[in-house]
């Protein structure tokens, strides 16, 4: 392991709670500050930059043959597609269950 793959890594796995953050609307610091669409603009950058420093040391073939990097990738991919669609669904109250329940 070399030190440009722990910031792979790092950039990877740090874009998701930056993610998560912003669609949830969460008052979290990131790069370009509190506001949501700070959030999810440095959750796009980090992965951004987390491929094309991949792709500079590897090649763009060599992503497939990373198991964990391919997993990661995908897990933020499909949050970045879907993200907003499964916050608004699961973000529903039912109104009839009382709240201690």
């Amino acid at each position: 392991m070399t030190f440009t793959d722990f910031i792979i890594g790092a950039l990877v796995v740090n874009a998701m709670p930056h993610l998560i953050f912003g669609l949830t609307k969460t008052h979290f610091l990131g790069m370009f500050g509190y506001r949501p669409k700070g959030n999810i603009t440095y959750a796009l950058l980090q992965f951004v930059l987390c491929i094309i420093l991949f792709c500079y040391n590897y090649g763009f073939e060599a992503i497939l043959e990373n198991g964990f990097l391919v997993g990661a990738l995908t897990v933020l991919l499909l949050y970045f597609i879907f993200g907003k669609n499964l916050v608004r669904f699961y973000g529903k109250q039912d109104k009839t269950t009382p709240d201690h329940l």
